[in-house]
């Protein structure tokens, strides 16, 4: 049994920056007239997962059959690589400690969130509805990725339909993701989005993350707001990891999402 899978690379017209994007369809695709686009940051390490859980858990009704398209990018070294998840992924300039690896890297070369959600709509997005039959749109991202998942949110929440976040990195210089959300709310009466936030248990054992912690304050502000077509949940998922944790919360926020 065979699955449609497409390779291509995108480069970046605002920073030349080059992009890999692979897409896997359906087994049925088809003979169906559409299917969500499940569209996974950190494509090289989320992407697979998504994909395996959408065919198995499509099967007992759990998951979407889902057209999933992981955004990667092309750097050579892992070194490159996690510096480049903190320069296109976090919303503001500033140095982030060298436990999460990223290493090298001055303030004044991360927080170009708002140009890498730029490329996501004016040039992502717009190719994979040209090629594919796309329904509706999920965004999936873990750590860095989640907290941009969150910038998505508060800028755009438009862009997507479905938000999965794992693991948001929301202690970011000072937790200003919690400001930016304040700042939303402060010009916004309503957000219309599905939400699943989720951190692992076992990452409270990261001295000074409070990676629970902060799922669950992010997750009551939201609460707070009565924010009519918000549909939010979140949840800490027992013995998980940080690593670990992203098999966990894909298959828990399908489930959700659906």
């Amino acid at each position: 049994m065979a699955w449609t899978s497409t390779d291509f690379t995108l480069d970046c017209d605002m920073t030349g920056t080059v992009h890999a994007v692979s897409v896997t369809t359906p087994f049925r695709y088809e003979s169906m007239e559409s299917a969500p686009l499940i569209l996974c940051l950190d494509g090289a390490w989320t992407a697979g997962t998504m994909r395996d859980a959408t065919r198995i858990m499509s099967m007992s009704g759990e998951s979407p059959e889902a057209i999933v398209a992981g955004l990667s990018f092309t750097d050579d070294s892992m070194g490159d690589y996690l510096r480049s998840r903190a320069r296109w992924f976090c919303p503001t300039e500033w140095v982030p400690p060298e436990v999460t690896g990223v290493k090298g890297i001055q303030a004044e070369d991360t927080g170009k969130a708002l140009i890498y959600l730029a490329f996501i709509r004016d040039q992502v997005l717009p190719r994979l509805r040209q090629d594919w039959r796309v329904s509706e749109t999920w965004l999936v991202g873990h750590s860095f990725s989640g907290l941009f998942g969150l910038r998505v949110l508060f800028s755009e929440p438009e862009l997507f339909d479905k938000y999965l976040l794992a693991s948001p990195s929301i202690w970011w210089d000072g937790r200003t993701m919690l400001d930016i959300e304040s700042g939303f709310s402060a010009e916004n009466d309503d957000l219309v989005a599905r939400v699943f936030l989720s951190a692992g248990q076992a990452e409270d054992l990261l001295e000074g993350f409070n990676m629970c912690g902060n799922v669950v304050e992010m997750a009551s502000r939201l609460e707070s707001r009565n924010y009519s077509s918000l549909n939010l949940t979140h949840a800490i998922l027992p013995s998980e990891s940080h690593s670990s944790t992203i098999g966990a919360a894909i298959s828990r926020g399908l489930r959700h999402l659906l």
